[in-house]
């Protein structure tokens, strides 16, 4: 039987529902490779530490904070040394799990600033404990880039104003698009890249390429995780290699690109001002060629 336009329909929205899914889970199920991955990306946890330092870990509210995707607490854990109490969210349980284990290796007292919450940030599931309003809510790390619509996004900002305190600030980052990489080939590898496998020492090779969809904005990456079966080889050409194996790990990484004026929109008509947008960790103006969008908001 001959489908119609109807199940074809259906047939793609299934099929973009399943990369979603993936695309929102498989970055974040080996969170010790992931750690091994961003150890060196320091410039964000740096900001968002100085903008915790500015509120003051004894406040009114006693400096709480609540960080939505805080993964393997690569941003929690300086904020719970420097004083802060902490409500972390995200979705992810390999990643809570490491986080758990990082937070073990701190004192006792700043072990007590902390609370681990397994969630949807979308619909946050905070118990009495966890719950009440905060004068910081931070969503580093392009977490907010996993909100694939317009209706994730007003479910966020709706669960972010229910939880700041009245003159609260929310603090994030996205990434700008930048219109010349979503064009890439998307056949092509890029970013080619030598490394051991932090767990098991194997030598691998890392490589990536997307496809775009511009009606969705939406970038669907994919990271190769190929075993390095000889030494030596070219490092910077793209596309398949001779030393590569023949059947590469793939992961899935799903992006919705948020271009800055839509940005100020969605923010708007969900009740919030922008404070101040820089377009990096540093300070700087956003221009055309920044790579960030550093936001501050407010409750309007």
């Amino acid at each position: 039987m001959k489908k119609g336009p109807k199940d074809e329909r259906s047939a793609r929205e299934g099929y973009m529902k399943a990369l979603l899914q993936i695309g929102t889970t498989e970055h974040y199920e080996d969170a010790e490779l992931y750690d091994h991955e961003y150890r060196r990306r320091r410039a964000d946890v740096n900001h968002y530490r100085k903008v915790a330092r500015e509120m003051g870990p004894d406040g009114e509210h006693g400096g709480r904070i609540l960080e939505l995707g805080c993964g393997t607490g690569r941003l929690l854990v300086p904020l719970l040394r420097d004083g802060h109490t902490v409500v972390g969210v995200d979705r992810s349980l390999p990643m809570l799990r490491r986080c758990q284990e990082r937070i073990q290796r701190l004192r006792p007292l700043r072990r007590e600033q902390a609370r681990l919450i397994q969630g949807d940030f979308r619909s946050l599931p905070l118990t009495d404990e966890g719950a009440g309003k905060f004068p910081l809510i931070l969503c580093p790390f392009n977490a907010f880039m996993h909100l694939y619509d317009r209706i994730d996004v007003e479910r966020f900002l709706s669960q972010v104003r229910d939880h700041l305190v009245k003159g609260g600030l929310f603090v994030f980052d996205v990434l700008l698009p930048d219109l010349t990489w979503l064009a890439r080939d998307p056949d092509h590898r890029w970013a080619r890249t030598r490394f051991r496998h932090p767990r098991t020492g194997e030598r691998m090779i890392y490589t990536t390429n997307h496809c775009y969809d511009p009606l969705r904005q939406i970038a669907l990456v994919r990271i190769y995780y190929d075993l390095d079966v000889a030494a030596g080889g070219d490092h910077g050409a793209p596309g398949p290699q001779p030393d590569l194996q023949c059947d590469p790990k793939i992961v899935h990484l799903a992006h919705r690109q948020f271009f800055p004026a839509e940005l100020e929109a969605l923010l708007y008509y969900n009740g919030f001002l922008i404070e101040r947008r820089e377009g990096g960790f540093d300070g700087e103006a956003l221009t055309p060629v920044s790579t960030e969008q550093v936001i501050r908001a407010r409750v309007r």
